[in-house]
């Protein structure tokens, strides 16, 4: 088999290195072994001589690391003599991670030397940017050495970095945009080596578990990298296998990290507008998604519990993720099914807009409905089988959503389409975008009129397709940067944002008319008429009846009805996924059936409230 070219993203089998492989006729042939030497990953580049500074730097750091390590020993003296890992449970714990390294000083301090190596010099660059006032001229370039600096400092740093990249509370817009562009592709370790993983984790010789396997993967990424094989008497299959010893690489890091925290607020303070941010807190979040992401056990779990979920709505016939092969899984190898398929974006199928649509409907159940949310909404991760259906990849990295915020956003939404912008500072606090007592800051400030502003353009004259769901993300992230101690864009918000953007962007490169806006109505649509949740009940009220829902003799918006009606029936039509879909006057009787259902039901339901009113 051939290898793929193309980047593959972090340590998974990726739509890149899939549809690079479609049409490949090339014959695979058994397992060869490469012999050379290996590449590490890590950027770590030892030099001969260093600068005193930066080794004073790193030394002074590794003493006042090596004194909280001692204390935290002579605190948790028993977990000391029992690590033999730094997250001895499997799970992110920074407290193991201190006892651990604590008793590793060269390791330490060896890791030590390359940050203050490699990040001494940004530092200093900053620092004269600030002196001589030329801190926004440079910025888009310091933007670009900073993006070069976290590549070379290795997985974690590369990690580190697509997640800063969504955090316009964090860095200023040109800091973004360069991150946004941070490729996670990096050589792979020799197939010897991932032979050698392969072959303890799954206790048999490769040429026993697999007939064939390309020579070389298919894709390589910071964390693992993926080959195309085919199970003895099975499937063929995409086998992710971790990189050699991933988990103590990102602890150290992290730990470094966590124990430099003031020295990172203060280069932080140089390059932000506001910086009263919880650093340990971040990257504590942080290492949090890393650990899980490096135990693929997790990762077949967040697909199998999405699709265990899905398969039970309409959505279900027209969205699929890879199958996992459960007993060729473990914590450092996953095995999957491959997928026959074209990236979305790069798919000339006329239903491309269709499956667009599903898509968007598609996480929006999952936030709304599962309360968590694929935090890698990359256009590598979205194919379109054969079939015709969307095959979702990727799942390693999921993001919670709290109960209450998916409540909130379902009324936030209702709320904005019925103009009823006093509500915005209330709802915008229990989201997470204003702080606890803010309220009245926010209200007073521009940020309520601009969010009106882009609000309008949806139900005012052409609407969804008026709304520039790119500009309207910027718009957010420049607020969030000026007016940082008031406004503040939640973590949760921006994958919601990213994912929107993404599916926008694949949509328009189909249809110069589409609106990833008009999408959000089908999912909203379909949970207003049937939670009978009495908060979603009162978000339809607020939907039907607009400005006039507290009035006495009010009356029904005509025109909410008829979009509700609308984005109901397209819900019913998105989540038909297959080629061969029903012709429309059964997708008018479903409709039918389903509104029927809902208002002759015995149990008394929001929309019978609606229409008795």
């Amino acid at each position: 088999m051939r290898a793929a070219t193309s980047a593959a993203l972090p340590g998974r089998c990726t739509s890149e290195s899939q549809a690079s492989c479609q049409g490949n006729n090339s014959p695979r042939g058994q397992l060869h072994k490469l012999h050379r030497p290996q590449f590490i990953s890590q950027g770590c580049y030892r030099r001969s001589i260093f600068p005193a500074r930066c080794l004073a730097c790193a030394a002074g750091l590794t003493l006042q690391i090596r004194v909280r390590g001692r204390r935290r020993r002579r605190r948790t003296s028993r977990c000391c003599a029992v690590n033999s890992s730094p997250y001895p449970e499997g799970r992110y714990d920074p407290s193991a991670a201190a006892v651990y390294f604590g008793s590793r000083p060269l390791q330490v301090l060896g890791r030590a030397v390359d940050f203050a190596v490699v990040g001494a010099g940004f530092g200093f660059k900053l620092l004269l940017d600030r002196q001589t006032g030329r801190l926004d001229a440079n910025e888009s370039l310091r933007a670009s050495e900073l993006t070069a600096l976290l590549v070379q400092l290795g997985p974690t740093f590369i990690k580190i970095g697509q997640a800063l990249s969504i955090r316009a509370d964090l860095l200023p817009l040109a800091y973004l945009q360069a991150l946004t562009e941070l490729q996670d592709s990096v050589p792979p370790v020799p197939t010897d080596v991932a032979d050698a993983i392969l072959e303890t984790e799954l206790g048999k010789p490769v040429g026993e578990v697999f007939e064939e396997i390309s020579d070389v993967p298919v894709a390589s990424a910071s964390l693992g990298q993926v080959y195309r094989a085919r199970v003895r008497e099975g499937p063929e299959v995409a086998v992710k296998v971790q990189r050699p010893g991933m988990e103590e690489r990102v602890a150290l890091d992290l730990h470094l990290l966590r124990e430099s925290s003031g020295l990172l607020l203060q280069l932080l303070s140089i390059i932000a507008p506001y910086t009263g941010q919880d650093v340990v807190g971040i990257i504590d979040a942080w290492g949090r998604g890393f650990v899980d992401e490096l135990n693929y056990l997790e990762e077949a779990k967040n697909a199998d519990r999405f699709m265990d979920y899905i398969s039970g709505t309409p959505l279900g016939a027209g969205v699929c993720v890879p199958p996992v092969i459960q007993e060729l899984t473990t914590k450092k190898v996953l095995t999957t099914e491959w997928v026959l398929g074209n990236r979305l974006e790069q798919s000339s199928a006329s239903d491309v807009t269709r499956l667009c649509s599903l898509a968007m409907n598609t996480y929006m159940t999952m936030m709304l409905d599962m309360g968590v949310l694929h935090a890698d909404p990359h256009p590598g991760n979205l194919l379109r089988t054969p079939d015709g259906k969307l095959c979702i990849l990727d799942w390693g990295l999921v993001t919670r959503v709290d109960k209450e915020i998916q409540i909130t956003l379902i009324e936030h939404v209702a709320s904005l389409l019925s103009r009823k912008y006093e509500r915005l500072p209330d709802e915008l606090s229990r989201l997470g975008f204003v702080p606890e007592g803010k309220e009245k800051a926010v209200a007073d400030s521009e940020v309520v009129l601009v969010l009106a502003s882009f609000y309008s353009q949806w139900t005012d004259g052409g609407g969804a397709a008026n709304v520039d769901v790119s500009d309207f993300f910027t718009e957010l992230q420049r607020l969030g940067g000026k007016y940082g101690d008031i406004f503040r864009v939640p973590p949760y918000f921006f994958y919601i944002a990213r994912a929107s953007v993404v599916l926008e962007g694949i949509g328009l490169g189909n249809d110069s008319s589409y609106s990833i806006v008009s999408d959000c109505m089908p999912y909203l649509s379909q949970r207003l008429v049937k939670d009978r949740s009495p908060r979603v009940a009162a978000a339809l009220e607020t939907f039907v009846y607009g400005e006039r829902k507290d009035e006495k003799d009010r009356t029904v918006d005509v025109g909410q009805i008829q979009n509700l009606t609308s984005g109901f029936s397209s819900y019913l039509q998105s989540s038909t996924g297959v080629v061969d879909q029903p012709a429309p006057d059964l997708r008018a009787k479903d409709l039918v059936d389903q509104l029927g259902e809902l208002l002759l039901s015995e149990e008394s339901t929001p929309l019978q409230d609606i229409v008795v009113d």
